[in-house]
């Protein structure tokens, strides 16, 4: 019996469609499940993302919250980790390497000085800004496949299952 190797067992669970010496794999109940090929579509986004934009030295990750606080100076902790899905301590470690790279500075509010606010950097805003045109370039490549009417549809599509899915969250 011929043992697979760790490469073939990442393929064979990465989505891939065919197993050792060319025989089919059969995924046709995984194909069915939501969840299943959210997954393996995330996964090769990011192979994408990370082959791509590599040059740039920024995760998905520090890509959301730089284009998040772009749109919204002075956004405070809890909003943005609410807004991006990111557990509260995971988005401290995120923001606080963004403000040793010297991108993002945390300010208190003017009416509450306890209360501190997120903003970019005059280095920051040109991060962000070359982040944010490399990454839709990189949008619409990887959705090239879907015509624009078929791209609109998925989104919105995919913001209704985010709603629902964050309303049984709650």
């Amino acid at each position: 019996m011929k043992r697979r190797t760790s490469a073939q067992k990442r393929r064979r669970h990465a989505g891939a469609r065919v197993g050792d010496a060319g025989a089919a794999f059969d995924a046709s109940v995984l194909d069915t499940m939501v969840g299943h090929l959210t997954r393996v579509v995330q996964v090769r986004l990011f192979q994408l993302y990370y082959e791509r934009l590599r040059r740039l030295r920024v995760s998905p990750g520090a890509f959301a919250v730089l284009t998040a606080i772009r749109s919204n100076p002075g956004v405070q902790h809890g909003a943005l980790a609410d807004a991006l899905g990111v557990h509260g301590p995971n988005m401290t470690k995120l923001v606080d390497r963004l403000v040793r790279e010297g991108w993002v500075e945390r300010r208190s509010a003017a009416n509450d000085r306890r209360t501190k606010g997120h903003y970019l950097t005059t280095t920051g805003r040109a991060k962000a800004e070359a982040v944010l045109t490399a990454g839709l370039a990189h949008d619409k490549r990887v959705s090239s496949s879907l015509s624009a009417a078929e791209r609109k549809m998925l989104l919105r599509l995919l913001a209704k299952l985010d709603r629902g899915l964050a309303a049984r969250t709650r």
